[in-house]
């Protein structure tokens, strides 16, 4: 069984009790809470880049204090990786409050994708860092992967509800 590393970037919130409940972890997984505090700016990229570097896990996740994975997550994950023995990245849907689902198609372009939706094989010379300035910042980290796009698996379930704190 595959293990997954969880990220989760932090400014405090009450909601990150809901988050780390949601979970789902198994047997050799790692949670691991970065802290923004105070408040950077920077929504916590620097220290994404930072748990990247110390994550064990077979895979990475990202999910913020705000938001929180669906029920049945961590299966519909393990589902992914089983069908995905190419070990490319993948990428499910999102939801946020108001209804609205990405991604849309199948593409990464800015606006069809988040840092929320990403299951990634922990191939940290494959991976790209997150930037600082926190304008675009998923769609960049994601756009520039060395994986070629068209490897990238698309999947259909929700895996997170984004900012239903």
């Amino acid at each position: 069984m595959a293990t997954i590393s969880y990220i989760i970037p932090t400014i405090g919130r009450p909601s990150l009790k809901k988050t780390l409940a949601c979970l789902g972890e198994r047997p050799g997984d790692e949670i691991i809470v970065i802290y923004d505090i105070p408040p950077s700016g920077m929504w916590g990229n620097p220290q994404r880049n930072m748990a990247i570097a110390k994550a064990k896990g077979d895979y990475l996740t990202f999910i913020d204090d705000d938001n929180y994975h669906a029920p049945g997550a961590r299966e519909i994950m393990e589902k992914a990786i089983y069908e995905n023995p190419g070990n490319y990245p993948i990428l499910f849907k999102v939801q946020y409050p108001s209804g609205d689902i990405i991604w849309k198609e199948k593409k990464v372009v800015p606006g069809n994708v988040d840092g929320h939706m990403i299951l990634v094989p922990n191939k940290k010379e494959m991976l790209y860092h997150w930037e600082k300035a926190r304008h675009m910042a998923d769609f960049i980290f994601i756009d520039r992967w060395r994986w070629p796009k068209e490897k990238i698996i698309w999947r259909e379930e929700i895996i997170a509800f984004l900012g239903h704190s």
